[in-house]
């Protein structure tokens, strides 16, 4: 019996349309009546034609005979039909092959020939014969493009075959559509075991072959070798990475000990311009290093350390810390005032050593100094029946004329010291009243500073008591006992005659 899609020159997955054209095409060609030199060939042939296209036609029919085909075209359940499939018990022993040769009697022959029969058998049964078994190949065929690729396909191979020559039950015996399903479902049991049976079988004998295959053996031979060159290579790549670490160790212990160095030679830099210049002592600075180290995050002001930067700008906003750091301002403030008066100090002293020489005396001047002796000696009895206290004035008074704070309308010509350093200071006219001539001479004198200068000189600040000798740190201490005790003493000073007054109300107009 022939296929319908066979005998319709259709593939089994043609749509209607197809279908409905090959039958007219066919039956044009085989019809009786358009054949009449070919009647007897034609009336033979065209029925089949008309029955398959009848049955494929129809979808209902057209699904029954798809799933029964196989049966159908070995001709159901004929009791002469016997299952013609390759036995492979016989293959599973050394006595069907001779040798591992390629000739008749050899492994590889003998053995390629069981596969391609089983090949065809299979291909009975496909949709799409072309698709070719993966073939076994011969002694020189190479593993990768032949050996390998065969062995895969054949070692999970399933058959394609129905195995319905196993079904129990004739379904067109069936009365109606349950019992159909009913025995369809037995027959299917006995179909999946057959085939199951069978991919057993040939897996097994694919096995079989696998373990004998010299092709196999050297393969894996091959691949013990890659993988010890495999090894060996990982193993010196393994040394390799172990010495270049070793190395890169050894670099970095240099460079660990260069810069180690390096801060050492720094440090004793460091050292060594603070001891030169006097910016921190070595303690002082290891000290720092010590706290620094341990408590990185420290405030000076306030003498407190923190653990995180975070916290110590928490603190330098805080109320306290400004109030800390206003009291240290006002504080340096206090002190670089009393060094620049210290400063000030110093340089009054040496100004006051280095008197000012005279210059060579005009004959006018040795005159006044004449007629100024005569003065002096004429005021002597006025000046004792003064005050004794009028030579001395207020203690601020006599720390002004000590500091150099007396006007130029006050002090004109030298300051004469006493032998008796811190009692007061004596302050006289160089010279007498002047003429309105001399005197505005010596205005203009002045204005352009022809004049002879006043040289001020300061007493030294300690000072000792005439009566009693007991000696004072500072002249206010001095000005304090002697008006606590009353050991004050009168010293004449040269008086200011009348007309020298009369003279400085002159130049105060």
């Amino acid at each position: 019996m022939r296929c319908h899609y066979e005998v319709l020159e259709v593939e089994r997955n043609a749509n209607d349309e197809e279908i409905k054209k090959a039958y007219r095409k066919l039956a044009l060609k085989w019809h009786p009546d358009k054949n009449p030199d070919r009647v007897d060939e034609c009336n033979r042939y065209f029925p089949l034609i008309q029955q398959a296209y009848d049955v494929l036609s129809d979808r209902q029919e057209r699904a029954w005979y798809d799933r029964h085909r196989d049966r159908i075209l070995k001709g159901g359940y004929d009791e002469h039909y016997q299952d013609n499939s390759l036995i492979l018990f016989s293959y599973f022993s050394s006595s069907c092959y001779s040798g591992f040769d390629d000739d008749e009697k050899g492994f590889y022959t003998v053995y390629r020939h069981v596969f391609e029969t089983l090949a065809n058998e299979d291909y009975e049964f496909m949709d799409d014969p072309e698709e070719k078994y993966p073939t076994f190949g011969d002694s020189t065929s190479s593993y990768e493009e032949v050996v390998g690729p065969f062995y895969g396909f054949w070692q999970s191979f399933s058959t394609a075959r129905s195995f319905t020559w196993l079904d129990k039950y004739d379904i067109r015996d069936a009365p109606n559509r349950y019992v159909v399903r009913a025995m369809e479902k037995e027959n299917k049991k006995l179909r999946d075991a057959g085939k199951k049976e069978r991919n057993e079988e040939i897996r097994q004998l694919v096995a079989y072959v696998r373990k004998r295959d010299k092709r196999v053996q050297e393969y894996k031979k091959l691949l013990v070798e890659r993988r010890l060159e495999q090894e060996r290579k990982n193993e010196e790549n393994r040394r390799n990475m172990i010495r270049e670490r070793i190395r890169q160790i050894g670099e970095h212990k240099e460079s660990e000990e260069v810069r180690r160095i390096q801060l050492e030679n720094l440090r004793e830099i460091e050292e060594a311009l603070d001891a030169e210049f006097g910016v921190a002592s070595s303690e002082a600075e290891d000290g720092l290093d010590e706290r620094d180290g341990n408590q990185p995050q420290y405030c000076i002001v306030c003498e407190k350390a923190f653990k995180t930067e975070k916290g110590l700008s928490n603190h330098e906003k805080s109320k306290k810390h400004r109030d800390a750091v206003a009291e240290l301002k006002k504080h340096m403030q206090e002190e670089d005032l009393l060094l620049l008066e210290a400063e000030e100090d110093s340089n009054n002293e040496m100004a006051s050593n280095n008197l000012t020489t005279p210059s060579k005396k005009t004959k006018k001047q040795k005159r006044r100094e004449r007629k100024k002796a005569e003065l002096n000696l004429d005021d002597e009895d006025a000046s004792e029946d003064a005050d004794p206290c009028q030579g001395f004035s207020s203690p601020q008074r006599v720390d002004e004329l000590a500091n150099g704070e007396v006007g130029e309308q006050d002090v004109e010509g030298n300051i004469a010291i006493e032998d008796e350093p811190n009692i007061f200071l004596k302050v006289a006219k160089s010279s007498s009243k002047p003429t309105d001539k001399e005197g505005k001479k010596k205005g203009r004198r002045r204005e352009n500073g022809s004049d002879d200068k006043l040289t001020q000189v300061a007493g030294p600040r300690a000072g000792t008591c005439d009566k009693c000798g007991e000696v004072f740190e500072s002249r206010t201490k001095l000005f304090a006992h002697l008006n606590n005790t009353g050991h004050a003493t009168l010293k004449v000073a040269p008086a200011i005659t009348n007309s020298a007054k009369a003279n400085k109300k002159g130049k105060r107009k």
